[in-house]
């Protein structure tokens, strides 16, 4: 039987109901035997909408971690609601109070590269508020009072290094990314009742016709079969080597590749299942796979059973390799190979080549591959684990060689020759 949560109700239904609660607790019994409450304390009451229905309202208690100190704050609530006939009118939610709200509630259940990033984009929309020429368009100010000019003067100020702190320029794609931040703390605040809507919404941004910061020509060079050879042949480590081929034979990302169990894989069948929880489609699916990634499994240097990683971390075996360990082994890969080209003229050619070239490439060069072309679409999207219409508008791309055979064949058919 499960444990309920320990929680506390006063108050009466449409007019001051209250209730204290905790979550994460380990059952109600081991709550009210507890001086100290070690999980998180919420206040939750309903108070009446604009349309006339209950909205529900939830408060953190910041700084309580007795149940007792929390049913009496409930109390006091509940008679504070009373007297003003059941709405509790608050001051609006700063810009500065959504984002630490943020960083607390949703951060920490985030990877640590994500935790990393939310922190530094914090710091990052906090610099930008503070500098700007008005004190009221500073951090401090309500986040319901977010407009066009913030939003057009974020992208121009990033674009041109002028924020504080940040003073190198930024692309268009990373301009993407650090406004992607602050529009989820605004979707999350709308979910967790902190403003009644986002004031950065698709909806107003639709409608009213705001720029958006688009790369026109953006790189994404795909991993060729030479590079891959090359790199593979100056490998650092057997992990690195195995995770490039099993990328490119099973169009993967590397964050999916790096989180493979050996109960995942059956090289007897032939199939791998892809776990929802380390891929973007967030559903286990089970494909088949190519004989070279067999084959490349089957020569792992470090073969384990069940649950044991297939790219366990040197120096805890019980979590995978990370990211940023991969990555050293990119650069220093790379490194190897550039050193070992005598030619200076070459060596500049492979290095441009080599720039901006990384694990993903190596799914852009699985879904390029004219056979992977040729497949249906529902097969591609079960393979990569990417909508079809992503595979087509953001990995595909036409060479020139490509074109020019097209041509010739197109040629032949209505000529005849």
């Amino acid at each position: 039987m499960s444990k309920k949560r320990w929680s506390y109700s006063t108050g009466g239904w449409g007019r001051n109901r209250v209730r204290a609660y905790c979550e994460g607790c380990p059952g109600r019994s081991s709550c009210r035997s507890a001086r100290e409450h070690t999980g998180p304390l919420f206040l939750e009451r309903y108070e009446p909408g604009p349309d006339g229905k209950l909205v529900r309202r939830r408060t953190r208690l910041q700084g309580v971690t007795s149940t007792t100190e929390a049913a009496t704050r409930a109390d006091m609530l509940a008679a504070e609601l009373a007297k003003l006939g059941g709405r509790l009118e608050e001051a609006p939610k700063t810009i500065d109070e959504l984002i630490a709200a943020y960083l607390e509630e949703v951060t920490p259940t985030k990877g640590k590269s994500k935790q990393d990033h939310d922190r530094r984009a914090a710091r990052l929309w906090r610099a930008f508020f503070d500098a700007q020429p008005e004190p009221s368009r500073h951090c401090g100010r309500p986040a319901n009072s977010l407009d066009r000019i913030d939003w057009g003067r974020f992208i121009r100020w990033r674009r041109q290094g002028l924020i504080p702190g940040f003073e190198r320029r930024a692309k268009d794609r990373q301009v993407q990314y650090d406004l992607a931040f602050l529009m989820a703390v605004l979707n999350w605040a709308v979910g967790a009742g902190y403003i009644p809507q986002s004031p950065w919404s698709a909806q107003v941004r639709r409608t009213q016709g705001w720029e958006s910061p688009r790369e026109l020509n953006p790189n994404r060079p795909a991993m060729t079969d030479e590079i891959r050879s090359k790199l593979i042949e100056h490998s650092p480590h057997w992990q690195f080597s195995l995770a490039l081929v099993i990328g490119r034979y099973t169009a993967s990302r590397n964050s999916s590749v790096r989180h493979l169990r050996w109960s995942d894989i059956d090289l007897e069948a032939g199939t791998i299942r892809w776990r929802g929880e380390y891929d973007k489609t967030g559903q286990d699916i089970v494909v088949p796979i190519d004989n070279e990634a067999v084959a490349a499994l089957r020569s792992a240097p470090s073969r384990g059973i069940g649950e044991a990683w297939v790219f366990p971390a040197e120096t805890d075996p019980s979590k995978p390799t990370s990211r940023n360990m991969f990555q050293v082994w990119l650069r220093r890969a790379k490194e190897r190979y550039l050193r070992s080209i005598a030619d200076p003229a070459e060596r500049e050619l492979i290095a441009k080549q080599l720039k901006g070239l990384g694990f993903h490439g190596e799914k852009r060069a699985a879904v390029r591959d004219p056979v992977f072309r040729a497949l249906p679409p529902k097969v591609q999207e079960a393979i990569a684990r990417t909508n079809y219409e992503t595979l087509r508008r953001v990995y595909d791309a036409v060479t020139v060689d490509e074109v020019r055979e097209a041509i010739e064949l197109a040629r032949k058919r209505v000529l005849g020759s």
